[in-house]
């Protein structure tokens, strides 16, 4: 059988309103070499980044150890990926009597790996950890902000009181994995689990995949494979040669033009969409010098022709973002903010008028990590010569290039190549690597005034509210010019034809979700 690969400009939205996008076939599953996941019990995904560590209260980057950590361990809720609502995991239910509060009630015969039974104390004592103010997790840090006080009340009810509402808290718990304490205090964070998932790890190695084993004593449906592989392979190239030689079952994160060698191939289904993220390039304006002046940001933005750089490197599958960092299908755009048009002539004179008629920045891509990222950083280098401002390029691995942004703005680089955005709908967390405050330390700006905006934002009692909030956000953003503002990113994926997936475009591989035919 052919398997017609997705083109052209085709919005995430579509396969919202499907419900869901599931790749099928009745073909042999291996272009040659290796044996196929699908007829064993071995699952073989492809993941493009480094990772940094399983740590459960560390978030984690979904094409990494993301995807690992949502295998072995759980969280209350969990985000269904078919309509990014918030579902019952380790909690089976939660009500809001008033805006500061809120109350789970546990699943029940809930065990972790270790054998330790999921109480309203144990959960009680994760969320403590993630408050405690030494703390220094970026879910902690996201957690403190509204959160005073996690509560056991019984054997089941956990009870969040909070500093300020959060209307969609359900949603923001998703990825807040809980352990023992037990664990948390003699086990290795980064290497080792203890959770309640689908599966257990049996080994890791940061830097080339991690193996888990299915958990025979997991509470809910066995997931279809017996064991699976998480193989890190940082560069596109590598990626492509395994699905080619028939060494991975699932591969995401190809370059859109990677993906035309496939077009008639029976063997894999191919994918290209975008994303329910945004590409943007981050100005490090605490740094002082040019970029502190924001007629220098605006003619960043007037410099790069996005149109051409989508046409030319991302087949045409997205659209450039309508100056502002959050785009469809999970938000609506604030329609009074309009995209810079690519204008060389006025981003010459924009330079001129701020007294930097040449300027000279380095832009830090991470290698491996986004679809084309070299080649756009190449051809974003090219364009801003034309205008003046000369770019040099440095790309590292992921957990180099992650540890830079952490670092004091004067030591981070000028630019940085970057991919964000929310989870489910209306997620207002998402403005938060954008603000000045500091539990996201790749943002380098500092802006009070949209940060107050933000605060307010995310603690709004009602949709109307928060939407008036947000179309402010989005326009002080925009006058400021804190980013270039780039386009929704690419989502692209090849899939062996007896397999099932209904794939999160936000690049979480979970092996539980993924089927035999």
């Amino acid at each position: 059988m052919s398997v017609t690969p997705v083109r052209g400009r085709r919005r995430w939205a579509a396969i919202l309103a499907i419900g869901a996008v599931l790749f099928t076939g009745a073909c042999s599953s291996a272009l040659g070499g290796g044996e196929s996941g699908v007829d064993g019990d071995t699952l073989r995904l492809a993941l493009s980044r480094q990772m940094t560590g399983l740590n459960p209260h560390n978030g984690g980057s979904p094409d990494s150890d993301g995807s690992v950590k949502g295998s072995v361990y759980e969280a209350l809720t969990f985000l269904d990926p078919k309509t990014g609502e918030p579902k019952p995991r380790l909690a089976t239910e939660w009500t809001s009597p008033d805006p500061l509060q809120w109350r789970f009630t546990l699943r029940e015969g809930v065990k972790f790996s270790d054998g330790t039974p999921l109480t309203a104390e144990v959960v009680a004592w994760n969320f403590a950890e993630l408050l405690d103010p030494q703390t220094k997790s970026q879910l902690g840090a996201q957690l403190k902000t509204y959160t005073s006080a996690v509560t056991a009340e019984g054997e089941r009810t956990v009870v969040f009181q909070l500093k300020a509402p959060a209307i969609d808290l359900p949603s923001r718990l998703w990825n807040f994995y809980l352990t023992t304490e037990k664990f948390w205090q003699t086990g290795n964070l980064n290497t080792e689990a203890i959770g309640t998932g689908p599966y257990l790890l049996s080994s890791i190695d940061l830097e080339n995949g991690a193996k888990l084993t299915v958990n025979p004593d997991y509470w809910g449906t066995k997931p279809a494979f017996e064991k699976v592989e998480y193989k890190i392979l940082p560069s596109e190239a590598a990626r492509v040669s395994a699905v080619q030689a028939g060494e991975v079952d699932i591969a995401l994160n190809l370059d859109p033009l990677s993906l035309d060698q496939f077009a008639n191939n029976d063997n894999y289904a191919s994918s290209l969409s975008d994303s329910n993220w945004v590409q943007v390039i981050s100005i490090n304006s605490n740094k002082g010098g040019p970029l502190a002046d924001v007629r220098v940001r605006q003619a960043l933005n007037h410099a790069i022709d996005k149109q051409s750089i989508i046409d030319g490197l991302l087949k045409g599958a997205v659209e450039p973002l309508p100056g502002q960092v959050t785009a469809p299908p999970l938000y609506e755009p604030n329609p009074a903010v309009r995209a810079f048009d690519y204008n060389p002539d006025r981003a010459r004179q924009l330079l001129a008028e701020a007294g930097f008629p040449n300027v000279t920045l380095e832009l830090d891509v991470p290698s491996g990590t986004y679809a084309a990222g070299a080649a756009i950083a190449q051809a974003v280098a090219q364009q801003a010569a034309a205008v003046g401002i000369t770019i040099t390029i440095t790309e590292t691995p992921f957990p180099a290039w992650l540890s830079r942004q952490n670092q004091p703005s004067e030591q981070a680089a000028d630019l940085v190549y970057i991919g964000w955005g929310g989870q489910y709908r209306n997620a207002w967390t998402v403005f938060d690597p954008f603000t000045s405050k500091t539990r996201y330390k790749q943002s380098n700006i500092t802006d009070p005034v949209f940060d107050d905006l933000v605060n307010r934002l995310q603690a709004a009692t009602d949709a109307a509210s928060a939407r008036a909030l947000a179309d402010q956000a989005t326009q002080r953003y925009h006058d400021q010019a804190h980013t270039v503002f780039l386009w929704p990113g690419t989502f692209s994926s090849l899939i062996d034809t007896d397999l099932t997936w209904t794939p999160r475009t936000y690049r979480y591989l979970f092996a539980q979700e993924v089927g035999k035919k």
